[in-house]
């Protein structure tokens, strides 16, 4: 009795486990991913149109999120001459506020330079060997870093 009833409570879990792995999506969370792919390309798209940049294919490319729950994107593009070109969609400052780009590595940071109105956005671009090394790129709004994303 006590086998038959050890079978049968074996028999059940087999089934239930079986069940429940067919009723799990098979691509579960490589959804999420394909769609942040699109989302990031579509973003990329917009800021190229909007400035008029097409950066070519071999080049690392930051895409800049924001780091203070706001809705403000922005994108960095680095080639291999050492140019560095940052766009980005962020509010309008007031009074002597200014939004500045800096590269970072480990504790090293670089200031680039101050971003410019341009298009509707804002934009630097930079022309410099000694940010080759460096991994992320980050916008401040003054001292407070609003965007923030990694050369890949």
């Amino acid at each position: 009795m006590v086998i038959r009833y050890l079978l049968f409570v074996i028999g059940a879990g087999l089934l239930l486990s079986g069940c429940l792995n067919k009723t799990r999506p098979e691509n579960l969370g490589k959804e999420t991913a394909a769609g942040e792919g699109v989302e990031i390309e579509d973003k990329i798209g917009k800021l190229q149109k909007q400035f008029g940049v097409i950066p070519p294919e071999n080049v690392e490319r930051a895409i800049l999120n924001p780091v203070d729950g706001s809705s403000s994107s922005g994108l960095a593009i680095r080639d291999k001459a050492g140019t560095v070109t940052v766009m980005a969609n962020l509010p309008d400052i007031v009074g002597k506020q200014k939004y500045t780009v800096r590269l970072v590595e480990d504790s090293r940071i670089l200031v680039l330079g101050g971003l410019i109105s341009n298009k509707g956005g804002w934009m630097l671009e930079v022309s410099t060997k000694m940010g080759e090394n460096y991994k992320t790129a980050e916008v401040l709004l003054d001292d407070l870093t609003v965007l923030r994303g990694e050369f890949k």
